[in-house]
Protein backbone atom coordinates (compact mmCIF):
# COMPACT_ATOMS: atom_id res chain seq x y z
CA UNK A 1 0.00 0.00 0.00
CA UNK A 2 1.27 3.48 -0.90
CA UNK A 3 0.58 6.48 1.33
CA UNK A 4 1.42 10.12 0.66
CA UNK A 5 0.41 13.47 2.11
CA UNK A 6 -0.91 16.04 -0.35
CA UNK A 7 -0.84 19.73 0.58
CA UNK A 8 -0.71 21.82 -2.57
CA UNK A 9 -1.43 25.51 -3.08
CA UNK A 10 -4.69 24.56 -4.75
CA UNK A 11 -5.61 22.45 -1.71
CA UNK A 12 -4.76 25.27 0.70
CA UNK A 13 -7.02 27.62 -1.26
CA UNK A 14 -9.77 24.98 -1.17
CA UNK A 15 -9.35 24.51 2.56
CA UNK A 16 -9.61 28.25 3.08
CA UNK A 17 -12.84 28.31 1.09
CA UNK A 18 -14.25 25.37 3.06
CA UNK A 19 -13.33 27.05 6.34
CA UNK A 20 -15.09 30.24 5.30
CA UNK A 21 -18.16 28.25 4.26
CA UNK A 22 -18.17 26.35 7.55
CA UNK A 23 -18.03 29.59 9.53
CA UNK A 24 -20.92 30.95 7.51
CA UNK A 25 -22.97 27.80 8.11
CA UNK A 26 -22.18 27.89 11.83
CA UNK A 27 -23.76 31.35 12.02
CA UNK A 28 -27.11 29.90 10.90
CA UNK A 29 -28.97 28.14 13.75
CA UNK A 30 -29.99 24.54 13.13
CA UNK A 31 -27.71 23.91 10.14
CA UNK A 32 -24.68 21.64 9.76
CA UNK A 33 -22.04 21.52 7.05
CA UNK A 34 -20.07 18.52 5.80
CA UNK A 35 -17.13 19.75 7.87
CA UNK A 36 -19.34 19.76 10.98
CA UNK A 37 -20.12 16.15 10.16
CA UNK A 38 -16.46 15.35 10.69
CA UNK A 39 -15.95 17.32 13.90
CA UNK A 40 -19.03 17.12 16.13
CA UNK A 41 -21.41 14.28 17.06
CA UNK A 42 -24.42 16.43 16.19
CA UNK A 43 -22.91 17.47 12.88
CA UNK A 44 -22.17 13.89 11.88
CA UNK A 45 -25.72 12.80 12.66
CA UNK A 46 -27.08 15.67 10.59
CA UNK A 47 -24.74 14.68 7.75
CA UNK A 48 -26.22 11.14 7.77
CA UNK A 49 -29.78 12.50 7.96
CA UNK A 50 -29.04 14.60 4.87
CA UNK A 51 -27.78 11.54 2.98
CA UNK A 52 -30.98 9.68 3.82
CA UNK A 53 -33.10 12.65 2.73
CA UNK A 54 -31.18 12.71 -0.56
CA UNK A 55 -32.35 9.15 -1.20
CA UNK A 56 -29.36 7.10 -0.07
CA UNK A 57 -31.02 3.97 1.33
CA UNK A 58 -27.75 2.54 2.70
CA UNK A 59 -27.21 5.66 4.82
CA UNK A 60 -30.23 4.71 6.93
CA UNK A 61 -28.41 1.65 8.27
CA UNK A 62 -25.41 3.75 9.32
CA UNK A 63 -27.67 6.43 10.82
CA UNK A 64 -29.64 3.89 12.87
CA UNK A 65 -26.43 2.31 14.18
CA UNK A 66 -24.97 5.71 15.07
CA UNK A 67 -28.11 6.84 16.93
CA UNK A 68 -27.84 3.80 19.21
CA UNK A 69 -24.44 4.93 20.57
CA UNK A 70 -24.09 6.65 23.93
CA UNK A 71 -23.06 10.31 24.07
CA UNK A 72 -19.54 9.39 25.14
CA UNK A 73 -19.25 6.87 22.31
CA UNK A 74 -20.39 9.49 19.81
CA UNK A 75 -17.66 11.85 21.04
CA UNK A 76 -15.02 9.16 20.65
CA UNK A 77 -16.52 8.09 17.32
CA UNK A 78 -15.87 11.54 15.85
CA UNK A 79 -12.31 11.46 17.21
CA UNK A 80 -11.65 8.16 15.45
CA UNK A 81 -13.35 9.41 12.28
CA UNK A 82 -10.89 12.29 12.03
CA UNK A 83 -7.87 10.00 12.33
CA UNK A 84 -6.32 9.25 8.90
CA UNK A 85 -5.10 5.94 10.34
CA UNK A 86 -8.56 4.59 9.51
CA UNK A 87 -7.88 4.92 5.80
CA UNK A 88 -4.43 3.41 6.13
CA UNK A 89 -5.83 0.36 7.90
CA UNK A 90 -8.62 -0.10 5.37
CA UNK A 91 -6.05 -0.09 2.58
CA UNK A 92 -3.91 -2.77 4.22
CA UNK A 93 -6.35 -5.46 5.30
CA UNK A 94 -4.12 -8.50 5.13
CA UNK A 95 -1.62 -10.16 7.47
CA UNK A 96 1.84 -11.65 6.99
CA UNK A 97 1.97 -11.32 3.22
CA UNK A 98 4.53 -9.03 1.57
CA UNK A 99 4.19 -10.23 -2.03
CA UNK A 100 0.60 -10.88 -3.12
CA UNK A 101 1.81 -12.42 -6.39
CA UNK A 102 3.37 -15.26 -4.38
CA UNK A 103 0.08 -16.26 -2.77
CA UNK A 104 -0.99 -19.87 -3.27
CA UNK A 105 -4.69 -19.27 -3.86
CA UNK A 106 -5.67 -22.85 -3.06
CA UNK A 107 -4.12 -22.67 0.41
CA UNK A 108 -4.80 -19.00 1.15
CA UNK A 109 -6.68 -18.20 4.36
CA UNK A 110 -8.78 -15.06 3.84
CA UNK A 111 -8.54 -12.61 6.72
CA UNK A 112 -12.00 -11.87 8.10
CA UNK A 113 -11.48 -9.51 11.04
CA UNK A 114 -8.94 -7.07 12.43
CA UNK A 115 -9.38 -4.98 15.60
CA UNK A 116 -7.69 -1.71 16.55
CA UNK A 117 -8.17 0.88 19.30
CA UNK A 118 -8.88 -1.86 21.84
CA UNK A 119 -11.69 -3.24 19.72
CA UNK A 120 -13.50 0.08 19.22
CA UNK A 121 -12.56 0.02 15.53
CA UNK A 122 -13.00 -3.19 13.54
CA UNK A 123 -12.20 -4.02 9.94
CA UNK A 124 -14.45 -6.88 8.95
CA UNK A 125 -14.73 -8.89 5.75
CA UNK A 126 -17.91 -10.40 4.38
CA UNK A 127 -18.21 -12.86 1.51
CA UNK A 128 -20.90 -14.67 -0.36
CA UNK A 129 -21.98 -16.51 -3.50
CA UNK A 130 -25.22 -16.93 -5.43
CA UNK A 131 -25.85 -19.66 -7.97
CA UNK A 132 -28.50 -20.56 -10.53
CA UNK A 133 -28.62 -23.77 -12.56
CA UNK A 134 -28.97 -22.80 -16.22
CA UNK A 135 -29.47 -24.66 -19.52
CA UNK A 136 -26.55 -25.11 -21.95
CA UNK A 137 -26.05 -22.14 -24.27
CA UNK A 138 -23.14 -22.95 -26.59
CA UNK A 139 -22.62 -25.76 -29.11
CA UNK A 140 -19.94 -27.22 -26.85
CA UNK A 141 -22.30 -27.23 -23.87
CA UNK A 142 -25.19 -28.66 -25.89
CA UNK A 143 -22.98 -31.47 -27.17
CA UNK A 144 -22.46 -32.73 -23.61
CA UNK A 145 -25.96 -33.63 -22.35
CA UNK A 146 -24.54 -35.11 -19.14
CA UNK A 147 -23.10 -31.79 -17.96
CA UNK A 148 -24.97 -29.44 -15.66
CA UNK A 149 -24.25 -25.70 -15.88
CA UNK A 150 -24.47 -22.98 -13.25
CA UNK A 151 -24.27 -19.21 -13.38
CA UNK A 152 -22.63 -17.94 -10.20
CA UNK A 153 -21.76 -14.63 -8.57
CA UNK A 154 -19.18 -14.48 -5.77
CA UNK A 155 -18.16 -11.35 -3.86
CA UNK A 156 -15.81 -10.16 -1.11
CA UNK A 157 -16.07 -6.90 0.85
CA UNK A 158 -14.18 -5.16 3.65
CA UNK A 159 -15.91 -2.68 5.98
CA UNK A 160 -14.54 -0.23 8.51
CA UNK A 161 -16.74 -0.12 11.62
CA UNK A 162 -16.42 2.26 14.57
CA UNK A 163 -18.35 1.07 17.64
CA UNK A 164 -20.21 -1.22 15.25
CA UNK A 165 -21.23 1.62 12.93
CA UNK A 166 -20.33 0.81 9.31
CA UNK A 167 -18.68 3.92 7.84
CA UNK A 168 -16.92 2.59 4.71
CA UNK A 169 -17.06 -0.54 2.56
CA UNK A 170 -15.17 -1.62 -0.55
CA UNK A 171 -16.65 -4.59 -2.40
CA UNK A 172 -15.49 -6.69 -5.36
CA UNK A 173 -17.35 -9.45 -7.18
CA UNK A 174 -17.11 -11.86 -10.11
CA UNK A 175 -19.91 -13.27 -12.31
CA UNK A 176 -19.06 -16.57 -13.99
CA UNK A 177 -20.28 -19.93 -15.33
CA UNK A 178 -19.35 -23.44 -14.23
CA UNK A 179 -20.14 -27.09 -14.62
CA UNK A 180 -20.36 -29.19 -11.49
CA UNK A 181 -16.57 -29.64 -11.64
CA UNK A 182 -14.91 -26.57 -13.18
CA UNK A 183 -15.13 -22.91 -14.22
CA UNK A 184 -15.89 -22.57 -17.95
CA UNK A 185 -16.53 -18.86 -18.47
CA UNK A 186 -16.13 -15.47 -16.78
CA UNK A 187 -18.88 -12.96 -17.57
CA UNK A 188 -17.72 -9.86 -15.72
CA UNK A 189 -16.12 -8.46 -12.60
CA UNK A 190 -17.61 -5.55 -10.67
CA UNK A 191 -16.74 -3.23 -7.79
CA UNK A 192 -18.73 -0.93 -5.52
CA UNK A 193 -18.23 1.05 -2.33
CA UNK A 194 -20.09 2.98 0.32
CA UNK A 195 -18.57 5.92 2.18
CA UNK A 196 -20.02 7.85 5.11
CA UNK A 197 -16.94 9.87 5.98
CA UNK A 198 -17.55 13.46 4.80
CA UNK A 199 -13.92 14.18 3.94
CA UNK A 200 -12.94 10.77 2.49
CA UNK A 201 -13.00 9.86 -1.21
CA UNK A 202 -12.80 6.46 -2.94
CA UNK A 203 -12.41 5.41 -6.57
CA UNK A 204 -11.18 2.31 -8.38
CA UNK A 205 -9.51 1.24 -11.59
CA UNK A 206 -11.37 -0.77 -14.26
CA UNK A 207 -12.02 -4.27 -12.95
CA UNK A 208 -9.97 -7.02 -14.57
CA UNK A 209 -11.22 -10.61 -14.72
CA UNK A 210 -9.80 -13.94 -15.87
CA UNK A 211 -9.75 -17.71 -15.26
CA UNK A 212 -6.61 -18.79 -13.44
CA UNK A 213 -4.48 -21.60 -14.85
CA UNK A 214 -5.04 -25.25 -13.94
CA UNK A 215 -5.20 -26.84 -11.48
CA UNK A 216 -6.74 -23.85 -9.67
CA UNK A 217 -9.20 -22.96 -12.47
CA UNK A 218 -10.64 -20.05 -10.48
CA UNK A 219 -12.76 -17.19 -11.79
CA UNK A 220 -10.82 -14.14 -10.63
CA UNK A 221 -11.47 -10.38 -10.46
CA UNK A 222 -9.16 -7.57 -9.40
CA UNK A 223 -9.23 -3.80 -9.02
CA UNK A 224 -7.01 -1.08 -7.54
CA UNK A 225 -8.70 1.22 -5.05
CA UNK A 226 -7.54 4.80 -4.61
CA UNK A 227 -8.56 6.68 -1.51
CA UNK A 228 -7.99 9.84 0.46
CA UNK A 229 -8.84 10.13 4.14
CA UNK A 230 -8.05 13.30 6.10
CA UNK A 231 -5.34 14.32 3.64
CA UNK A 232 -3.67 10.91 3.45
CA UNK A 233 -3.60 9.18 0.06
CA UNK A 234 -3.51 5.39 -0.18
CA UNK A 235 -4.03 2.71 -2.75
CA UNK A 236 -4.70 -1.00 -2.40
CA UNK A 237 -5.28 -3.97 -4.66
CA UNK A 238 -8.41 -6.01 -4.01
CA UNK A 239 -8.83 -9.47 -5.49
CA UNK A 240 -11.49 -12.17 -5.24
CA UNK A 241 -11.46 -15.68 -6.68
CA UNK A 242 -14.06 -18.45 -6.81
CA UNK A 243 -14.71 -21.83 -8.42
CA UNK A 244 -17.57 -24.29 -8.93
CA UNK A 245 -17.99 -24.60 -5.16
CA UNK A 246 -18.30 -20.83 -4.68
CA UNK A 247 -16.09 -18.26 -2.93
CA UNK A 248 -12.50 -19.42 -2.48
CA UNK A 249 -10.55 -16.37 -1.29
CA UNK A 250 -9.95 -12.64 -1.35
CA UNK A 251 -7.62 -9.95 -0.09
CA UNK A 252 -7.19 -6.18 0.10
CA UNK A 253 -3.53 -5.17 0.07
Amino acid sequence: MRKTVKTTRKRLVSLAAVTAAALAMAAIPGTASAEDGATTPEGYEQYLVTQVELGDADAQETLSQYQELSDSQKEQFVTYLNDPQRGQELGDFISDVTDVDSINEEDYDTELRKETEGGDVVLEAELGVEETETPPTTDEEISDPSARYYDRSAWYSVSDKIFGVKVTTVKLGINYRTTSSRVVKVYSGWASHRNYVPFADFSHSPVKEWISANPANNATAETIWQGEWAGIDWDARQRVWADQSGFKGGYLK
